[in-house]
């Protein structure tokens, strides 16, 4: 019996005055409704609502009303039972307490009874009989095969209950059942067939608060013969009450009483802008709410004016309704690409080239990728994200990744250093910060290495913005000064420190990239020049491996639609300048895949090494404009020896000969076609293929290969048959002249069994 009302972040309100959602005047009509029921009858009484909207709240308060009044109540809560006889025995067990509580004398050994009992009629299958008897007796009959065996004990005329009766008097005996919903799924009917038919008692009333449509899902799916399980709820209960929608002007009160318990810390205005995305839904307000109290620690690492809480607001209600989604949408650019400013840069680009699409598709999508299906969920999602880009900073997903663990560098934290680094402007002061505050923030110094550029990247890109707005001249100089001084910073990170990545890089890339046509001051220009001065370097810097990962960043181009000013030009003669510096070294390491076993086979992997794959197969790479190339025939000639460099020129074949059907990734057949212009590179790798024995009946397959080169416009003569290759010719030539003599037609080389069909 519970008489202490529960404390606990997800406790129900007990008390009046925490009642923000005027739920205490639904609970005293139901208490009416309760005490207007004559002391001789029964009364059954169902609370509808769904989770969390404040069902065990409207129990607690009338669990208060009932009290006072002088009514006997317990709580009975099913959800925890998993059998027919615990859920007896438990109930029996809170009406001894509630009873003896009260000072009410009863056979205490009817308890004893109902547990044997309960045992009965587990090991002789009633329960299951339940379930099927009502197709052959009907719903209201059903009773009889079910309970017959507990009404010995609890008698509508027995003496127990007449002497029960009499001790309550005027009082009542109310019984509240919470999370009904939330019960085994085999327990609801027979628990609700019993509240009808056997503990249908004088004096007795039970409050129900379950999730009705739930309840009668389960109903129907557990025994189809019942058709409709609210018809089965509206026979067993006299009332049913539902609990009345959250208003805008209850939602507010819960909002700032939940604010002011759990994070004082945070601005009760914050709310303002967006009032109307939190949640209606009680629980789930709180949730989020609390969601923030969480946040205290890492929020009080920043000063207030770096806080845009529509960003913190917006990003806990994304990660509570749906985690995947949330880290989805932070694994790569998706976030950028679907809220804020970048998207709606795309969207005017969209409009300009006249395309009519939805605006929500590629989010549509991304919520079906991660397996968001149900209707309400998606639209609440839909919801977020369109609000999103209008409302939140530049900043989301720094608020955004905040929301998924500390960060190792905040902006104060960033700040700071700025002004130390501002004052002595070297290398080792960046290396000594990174050495200091991973220690005392008890992080790697690999994340703080990470986070110490995106704030670099984060403050230029703001810095930038700014610049373009200004005014005046000089506002425009002086953000431009320190977006210079951040490229100086950056530029100590990544080429003094060795610091450069592939990723940072692409980042620092497109960053510069996206301004690239912002020369018309000379403050711009000037940032222009260091920005690409900056780049060069880089690359220059980078070993032959990095650079083939580079070299992926620099190929395609993220920024290919014009802005005006020319700057479609100005960003190819920046990929021009950046490719001659990054290609040979590029060009370098793909070499090295000649010599690494299984390396050439990797490339057929669909987007695997596109770097390499335009080292190898593309006329325009360094490979095939310099030295290099006869570095790459001087080693498929070694292939004659070496065991892998020849696995690797047969794939290099295969995948020449594929190439040409269908092209490999964004390397089209045309471009593979035009390697079989240079006559010694073909004819090197084929005599280098073909310098071993070949088996029997893969012979055919070299012949496909061969005739599929010499159709894309290599010359015969750079493709010679060895001997068993002209017999396996001649015999497929013996074969079809047979079979034309029979009356066949066939061509010059017949379709090879499966076995002969196989790859090289």
């Amino acid at each position: 019996m519970n008489t202490v009302p529960k404390k606990g972040y997800d406790a129900a309100e007990a008390q009046k005055q925490e009642d923000d959602l005027d739920r205490w005047r639904f609970a005293s009509e139901i208490v009416e409704v309760v005490l207007a029921t004559p002391p001789d009858w029964s009364a059954r009484i169902g609370i509808f609502g769904k989770w969390g909207e404040g069902k065990s709240t409207v129990l607690r308060f009338a669990e208060s009303m009932l009290r006072e009044k002088g009514s006997i109540v317990f709580t009975f809560s099913p959800w925890a039972v998993q059998n027919w006889n615990e859920l007896w025995e438990d109930f029996g067990s809170h009406l001894s307490e509630a009873l003896d509580a009260a000072g009410i004398p009863f056979d205490h050994s009817w308890t004893k009874g109902l547990k044997a009992s309960g045992k009965w009629l587990e090991s002789t299958g009633v329960g299951q009989l339940a379930e099927s008897a009502a197709a052959l007796w009907g719903k209201d009959k059903l009773y009889n095969a079910a309970f017959g065996a507990l009404s010995r004990w609890l008698k509508y005329d027995g003496d127990q209950i007449r002497s029960i009766r009499e001790s309550l008097g005027d009082q009542r005996l109310v019984v509240l059942i919470d999370d009904l919903d939330r019960c085994a799924p085999g327990l609801i009917p027979q628990l609700l067939l019993s509240l009808r038919e056997l503990l249908d008692l004088p004096g007795f009333t039970f409050l129900l608060a379950f999730d009705d449509e739930i309840v009668a899902q389960a109903l129907t799916e557990k025994n189809p013969a019942w058709v409709d399980g609210a018809d089965f709820l509206e026979k067993i209960l006299d009332f049913r009450f539902h609990l009345p929608p959250v208003t805008e002007t209850q939602k507010e009160r819960l909002t700032l009483r939940a604010m002011a318990t759990y994070c004082p810390f945070v601005p009760t205005d914050s709310t303002k802008q967006i009032q109307d995305l939190l949640p209606s839904n009680p629980r789930k307000l709180k949730s989020l709410i609390r969601s923030l109290a969480a946040l205290e620690p890492q929020l009080s690492r920043h000063d207030p004016d770096e806080l845009n809480w529509i960003d913190v607001w917006l990003a806990q209600m994304l990660r509570l309704e749906s985690y995947r989604l949330f880290e989805r949408l932070l694994r790569d650019d998706s976030l950028e690409s679907e809220t804020g400013p970048f998207h709606q840069a795309l969207r005017r680009r969209s409009r300009s080239k006249g395309d009519e699409v939805d605006e929500n598709e590629n989010a549509k999508l991304l919520i079906k990728e991660v397996g968001i299906d149900n209707p309400a969920s998606v639209a609440r999602l839909i919801q977020l994200i369109v609000a999103s880009r209008s409302r939140v900073s530049i900043r989301f997903r720094y608020m955004c990744e905040l929301a998924l663990r500390p960060h190792a560098v905040t902006w104060r934290e960033f700040r700071m250093f700025r002004r130390t680094w501002d004052m002595d402007r070297r290398p080792v002061v960046i290396a000594d910060w990174i050495s200091q505050h991973a220690k005392s923030r008890a992080v790697s110094q690999e994340d703080v290495e990470e986070e110490l550029f995106e704030a670099i990247l984060g403050k230029r890109g703001e810095l930038l913005i700014a610049a373009s707005g200004s005014k005046s001249i000089d506002e425009l100089e002086s953000q431009l000064r320190q977006a210079g001084g951040l490229l100086e910073m950056m530029e100590q990170l990544l080429l003094d420190l060795g610091k450069l990545t592939a990723p940072r890089f692409r980042k620092e890339y497109d960053q510069f990239a996206q301004w690239i046509g912002f020369r018309k001051n000379s403050a711009d220009q000037q940032q222009r020049e260091g920005e690409e001065a900056l780049l060069l370097k880089l690359l220059s810097s980078a070993s032959d491996e990095l650079s083939v990962a580079i070299l992926e960043v620099v190929l395609p181009d993220s920024w290919d639609f014009d802005m005006g000013e020319g700057t479609v030009d100005m960003r190819k003669a920046l990929r021009e300048k950046c490719e001659a510096i990054v290609a040979p070294k590029a060009a370098k390491e793909a070499l090295g895949f000649m010599m690494r076993d299984g390396a050439i086979r990797s490339l057929t992997e669909q987007g695997r090494f596109p770097a390499v794959k335009y080292c190898l197969l593309n006329r325009r790479s360094p490979i095939w404009k310099t030295k290099l190339r006869d570095e790459l025939l001087g080693l498929i000639r070694k292939g004659r020896d070496n065991e892998v460099i020849f696995t690797n020129a047969r794939d290099l074949l295969d995948l020449l000969v594929s190439g040409l059907d269908r092209g490999v990734d964004s390397i089209g057949t045309r471009e593979i076609s035009e390697l079989l212009s240079d006559e010694e590179f073909v004819r090197i790798l084929w005599e280098t293929v073909t310098s071993r024995g070949i088996q029997y009946r893969m012979r055919i397959s070299f012949i496909r290969a061969r005739q599929s080169l010499i159709n894309n416009g290599a010359l015969e003569a750079s493709l010679p048959l060895t001997e068993e290759l002209k017999a396996r010719l001649d015999e497929e030539g013996r074969k079809n002249t047979t079979s034309t003599d029979s009356g066949d037609h066939k061509p010059a080389v017949s379709a090879p069994d499966e076995t002969e069909d196989a790859a090289m």
